[in-house]
């Protein structure tokens, strides 16, 4: 007898404990079922600066990183970008390899400020944050003792966060500046699963479920100094169960002697006061002639149950016509946990994991 179509309750409830204990085993693609995977390249800037923070935008995407570098507006600002996603999981089990990959939209960032007095500048926009998608089919014996496929697993997941926020910034000193940004963080995560045996026709069994959150959320964060040398620190807040808090700390200096070039150093702490992890990042900018700078980055990145450090790289450019600013950046991340993918079953000795946002912006500003 075929086996009926849709889990009764008990049983998706049971998958969905055995899917999801918690952000230790991680899954799939930067653990779709669970925090999901933060975007690090909300803005172009930031994407082409391997994901920094702090100093990461200077218009009016800064709201969603480090609001207090709203006040490099000088009168208006509008920007807009996004990102194509590609993606890649290996599997590695002794000499045997599964791989998974899968592309599609990345992110989006849409924001508006302006200059509401000589030491005020205010904005609001809204931005992906976070992403889910992962779609994985995965192959299993009935007995593990026997090397044949008989059973076919598979798993797509879609959604993500997003921030629709309002900010502003205060220019305390003429060397000390403030922000804050505050709004809702919203979005839905759906899930599908189907299991299918050889021994029976068509899929025995098909799930769906999904998760949705709705909740208020603010970032923080200042910059003290000036063109040469400066130093800021930003926080982002918590959604529990979905999105960890985060807090920045970096420090900027211009080097005159190599043409101008920035070069910054961010350290962030994710989930800060509880899990600790760590995430380093080096950045370069220089500029190639009056309209046209050069970014680059390379950092490093911690997580739980980490087989060893993961590592990011990014370049990117801006190029500037008038009051038009065109961005583009290409941003790269892996990371290598121990454990498995599909947890329970597939054994393996490690799994890697790699991802890369294409990624282009438009701003105008006067």
């Amino acid at each position: 007898m075929l086996r009926a179509k849709i889990f009764p309750t008990s049983v998706v409830l049971v998958i969905v404990l055995i899917l999801v204990p918690g952000a230790s085993l991680g899954y799939g693609f930067h653990d779709a079922l669970n925090y999901g995977n933060s975007i690090d390249v909300i803005s172009v800037r930031s994407a082409a600066l391997v994901g920094i923070k702090v100093f990461g935008a200077e218009g009016a995407s800064a709201m969603f990183l480090n609001p207090a570098s709203l006040s490099n507006v000088n009168s208006f600002n509008a920007t807009s970008s996004l990102s194509y996603l590609a993606w890649n999981e290996e599997v590695v089990d002794g000499n045997d390899k599964i791989q998974r990959s899968g592309t599609g939209f990345g992110s989006f960032t849409g924001a508006l400020a302006y200059r509401a007095g000589s030491d005020i500048v205010v904005g609001a926009g809204i931005a992906k944050v976070s992403d889910h998608q992962y779609e994985g089919t995965h192959y299993l014996p009935e007995n593990p003792a026997y090397p044949g496929i008989d059973i076919v697993e598979v798993l797509k997941s879609s959604g993500g966060l997003w921030e629709a926020l309002g900010g502003a910034s205060w220019s305390i000193t003429d060397k000390f500046t403030a922000g804050v940004s505050a709004g809702l963080r919203f979005g839905e995560v759906s899930y599908e699963y189907h299991l299918d045996e050889k021994f029976t026709p068509g899929p025995d069994s098909t799930s769906f479920w999904s998760w949705d959150l709705s909740e208020a959320c603010y970032h923080a964060g200042f910059i003290l100094g000036d063109d040469d040398l400066c130093a800021g620190m930003t926080y982002t807040s918590a959604s529990a169960d979905h999105y960890y808090s985060r807090l920045s700390i970096a420090g900027l200096t211009r080097a005159e002697h190599i043409g101008d070039t920035k070069i910054g150093f961010e350290g962030e702490i994710v989930d800060p006061f509880n899990n600790n992890y760590f995430n380093g990042k080096l950045s370069i900018e220089t500029p190639i002639r009056s309209s046209m700078n050069l970014l680059l980055g390379v950092g490093f990145n911690e997580g739980e149950n980490m087989n060893r450090v993961g590592l990011a790289f990014s370049i990117g450019g801006n190029y500037s016509i008038g009051p038009v600013k065109i961005d583009f950046a290409m941003y790269n991340s892996g990371r290598s946990r121990k454990s498995t993918s599909f947890p329970g079953e597939e054994f393996s000795d490690y799994v890697d994991d790699s991802w890369s946002h294409f990624c282009i912006g438009l701003q105008y500003m006067i």
